[in-house]
């Protein structure tokens, strides 16, 4: 998955440093973090999803294993 302009945007907003090789779950992940909120971003959390996250929907349509 791409990482946009705009999510490009908003981690150098918040000091992160975005490496060649960081895939957009980790940058996502990062931005939860230093917005105060749980890294929950294509994680075992979103099982208990409550909603109204702006990533929700790019969370959700990520591949989930069989086993689950």
């Amino acid at each position: 998955m791409k990482i946009t302009s705009a999510l490009s945007v908003r981690a150098i907003m918040h000091g992160i440093i975005i490496s060649p090789y960081m895939t957009k779950t980790k940058l996502v992940r990062h931005i939860q973090r230093k917005e105060g909120a749980s890294s929950c971003f294509r994680s075992d959390e979103r099982d208990h999803c409550q909603g109204g996250c702006e990533w929700e929907g790019d969370c959700k349509e990520a591949l989930v294993a069989a086993w689950r």
